[in-house]
């Protein structure tokens, strides 16, 4: 990816991602590398490694630990083993053993859980299990890293030898010594070492009295540290063992020196492959600490940045205490495939050249394989070069001034320049005659444009707002400013041009009004009635913007009052039916008892020869009736719970149609694109089209439009919301299915409150639910339970 000016990280805040990354990484392979980390311009690898990144959050989310650790650097081993029968030191066969012990246990992993995790599957498959050599290794070597006595038989026995004989030494200085404390010969400190033989140490004047040989003197010149004649020759018997001590070491390391040169490939590829676990795990690491998404990858140059907040700021943030934090506002910002150039104004200070880094470093993160801390909604596409001109590059040793270098930057930036260029230009054409300053970086915006490369300015030149209005990919846009307060709120709003505000500022600090005045007259009538039309503007969008927030709140209120009559009509109907099917049985039985005692009567009157036939026929032609009566309204009311079934067949105006996620069923009266309306009891309901499926009416069209009904299957399962839900130990994406099930639930229900208990733990389930709760417009607030409720692992939410 080509990037320019060459300290462009440095600009946009890339190093600082690097620098905040490398401290996530295990092993000195993966921080040399993160410090030499690029972004790339390759679609296919970009979308490989944010794969990768999204699937290790995942596992490092939601999952058991991730066993990548011991992860040691064995280059310079495997080098030093490559000539026959060389010798590496003992401390790197521990090191291997524990490497190659990673290895397979984190090939064992993601083979265990390959279907969750595809991308991670694919680098696993390049770890190559190394049990023969684990196995030799972990013969000979304890648990300290020390060679095993019994790692042959011939160092066991060299090693038993060498014991036997220093116990022999023990007791021989002992006895020398006890005989020579009698006789008042020995000073106080007892045996000691002294050129790797016991001595004992002798009072100076009696050196001659002892046979043996003087290794040492003391400081003072008092005592002499002697070998005893008795100790010689076992001295020697130790000192021959532990030569042959040696060299069987030296046999065994060659031996397994010999097996890492076999395996040298297979230890270097395992060694590459976890460092890549290591990279991508330290990646995630900080993409979750920015609470970050894997944004869509735009296949045009479409540019959409949705609650999109500045990496560096966040950082700040975290190493700062709570109450010094300060409030980070989102970015959103769209720029279509036409909308080839943004020109960006406002007053200073007022976030204009942070919107700028936001894109170039979030740009910048997504090809480098991070997720960004932005909605999942956004839309990046990906760009094969970065030209940032931004603050001061004065060079005193080219003799360039500030402007100079600007142009030194649009020069090469022309040059190379293309489709796939991102250009981020900040206070163009300061540094120079303003008119002159700003005509110039007018035509390279009009060249880059040409070229199709998606430009970003920021200005104050009034030059700059009239040239983004008037040309077709050139769009305008303004970071908000509080006229109240005037003060900066760090919202973006495109397709409005800002003010400067200087005049405003200036009132507010009490400038004489005669200098104000005069200011006003130099700057000309029509750019002051220009500047009080757009602040006039921005006030207009800024009252408008508070109306359509108070409208949605209204919306919402009235959507809630609607669901619940809805609700309530749907268990009055089904109450209704349930009575009336009720009745009709309990009439049917009757009927049929009646009928059997009839029947029972005429049978006696056979019987005993009372002949009536009129009277018989009329009776039973009597109850003919009535069961007939009933048994027609049971069929009709059976017929009208049976009519309604789903259908195959895609929807029209005029049919039957139920709504999926609200059991509601209705006439479809309008479709329009993907939104669709219908009318249910009486009210006309808006809602997506996807969300409706066709029903077979049994009856005919005429009867299906007057008895349009609620489908009562589950219809007053409101009715019962719990007050608490709980999602302790589920995972991510089920627990928030179960939040989201319960809140749509308790909103309908009209519940005033409820209790979420996700548990205290990691605080995961707390952050995600809370997430959540700011994204629904029905929730009124939130906060940590008191303790005697569950304290911070139970949220309390409130609706309004």
């Amino acid at each position: 990816m080509h990037l320019f000016p060459k300290h462009l990280s440095d600009k946009i805040g890339f190093e600082s991602i690097r620098e905040a990354t490398l401290k996530k990484a295990q092993s000195e392979m993966a921080r040399h590398q993160i410090k030499t980390m690029m972004p790339f311009s390759d679609r296919e690898v970009i979308e490989r490694r944010l794969q990768q990144t999204s699937e290790m959050m995942d596992l490092l989310l939601n999952d058991s630990a991730f066993p990548l650790r011991n992860l040691h650097d064995v280059r310079n081993y495997l080098e030093k083993a490559r000539p026959e029968n060389s010798i590496i030191p003992l401390e790197a066969f521990v090191k291997i053993l524990e490497l190659s012990i990673t290895a397979r246990v984190v090939k064992s992993y993601i083979d265990q859980r390959k279907e969750h995790y595809p991308a991670l599957k694919k680098i696993a498959v390049g770890l190559i299990p190394l049990k023969d050599l684990e196995d030799t290794l972990q013969d000979v070597l304890t648990d300290n890293g020390e060679l095993r006595s019994d790692a042959s038989p011939k160092l066991q026995s060299i090693r038993n030898n060498i014991n036997k004989r220093k116990n022999d030494l023990r007791t021989t200085i002992n006895r020398v010594m006890g005989r020579l404390s009698k006789q008042g010969m020995t000073s106080d400190e007892g045996a000691t070492i002294r050129s790797g033989r016991m001595v004992i140490p002798v009072q100076a004047e009696y050196k001659r009295k002892v046979q043996g040989f003087v290794h040492d003197v003391s400081s003072s010149g008092q005592t002499v540290y002697l070998e005893p004649v008795e100790a010689l020759e076992i001295n020697n018997e130790i000192r021959q063992l532990e030569s042959e001590e040696k060299q069987e070491i030296e046999r065994i390391l060659r031996e397994l020196t010999t097996h890492v040169r076999k395996d040298r490939n297979s230890i270097r590829q395992n060694l590459e492959t976890v460092t890549t676990f290591d990279i991508i795990s330290a990646k995630a690491q900080l993409s979750i600490d920015l609470d970050g998404f894997v944004p869509v990858i735009s296949e045009t140059s479409h540019l959409y940045l949705r609650e999109a907040y500045n990496p560096l700021l966040l950082l700040k943030n975290f190493q700062l205490p709570k109450e010094q934090q300060e409030e980070v506002v989102p970015l959103n910002l769209e720029l279509t495939e036409d909308e080839r150039c943004l020109v960006i104004t406002g007053p200073n200070a007022g976030g204009k050249s942070v919107a700028l880094k936001t894109l170039g470093l979030c740009s910048m993160m997504i090809q480098s394989g991070f997720a960004i801390p932005a909605r999942d909604s956004s839309e990046i596409p990906i760009f094969n070069s970065i030209f940032v001109d931004m603050g001061d590059d004065q060079s005193i040793e080219n003799d360039l001034s500030t402007f100079s270098s600007r142009l030194d930057w649009m020069k090469h930036t022309l040059d190379n320049a293309n489709e796939n260029s991102l250009v981020l230009i900040d206070e163009a054409a300061a540094g120079t005659d303003p008119e002159e300053g700003g005509a110039l970086f007018q035509s390279l915006i009009e060249i880059l444009m040409e070229r199709k490369s998606k430009t970003l300015v920021t200005t104050h030149h009034g030059s700059l707002k009239v040239f983004a209005h008037d040309h077709e990919h050139a769009v305008n846009g303004s970071m908000e400013f509080d006229q109240d307060t005037l003060s900066p709120t760090y919202r973006f709003k495109k397709g409005v041009p800002g003010s400067s505000y200087a005049f405003e500022i200036a009132e507010r600090m009490q400038l004489q009004n005669k200098l104000l005045s005069r200011s006003r007259t130099l700057l000309g009538e029509a750019k002051s009635d220009m500047e009080t039309l757009i602040t006039d503007l921005e006030s207009k969008t800024q009252e408008a913007e508070e109306l359509k927030k108070k409208y949605d709140q209204l919306k919402s209120k009235t959507e809630r009052e609607r669901h619940r009559f809805e609700e309530k009509c749907s268990a009055i109907e089904k109450e209704k039916e349930q009575i009336r099917e009720k009745a009709l049985k309990e009439a049917k039985e009757i009927m049929d008892s009646a009928n059997q005692k009839i029947e029972d009567a005429v049978q006696r009157i056979v019987e005993k020869g009372e002949k009536d036939d009129e009277t018989i026929k009329e009776a039973r032609k009597e109850v003919a009736s009535h069961r007939k009566k009933i048994s027609s309204d049971l069929q009709e009311l059976e017929e009208e719970q049976e009519q309604y079934q789903d259908s195959a067949e895609q929807p029209e105006v005029g049919d039957l149609v139920r709504l999926k996620d609200a059991n509601t069923t209705g006439e479809l009266k309008e479709v329009n694109g993907n939104k669709a309306v219908i009318s249910a009891g009486g009210l006309r309901v808006k809602t997506k089209y996807k969300k409706l499926v066709k029903v077979e009416d049994a009856s005919d069209r005429q009867h299906k439009k007057q008895k349009v009904k609620v489908n009562f299957e589950g219809g007053n399962r409101f009715k019962m919301v719990k007050p608490q839900l709980s999602i302790r130990g589920m995972r991510g994406d089920a627990a928030m299915k179960e939040v989201q099930r319960y809140i749509d639930d308790a909103v309908a229900a009209g519940r005033s409150d409820v209790q979420i208990i996700h548990g205290k733990g990691e605080g995961i389930l707390k952050k995600l639910v809370h997430e959540y709760l700011n994204e629904r417009k029905e929730v009124e607030g939130y906060e940590i339970a008191p303790i005697s409720q569950g304290g911070a692992g139970c949220t309390i939410v409130k609706f309004k």
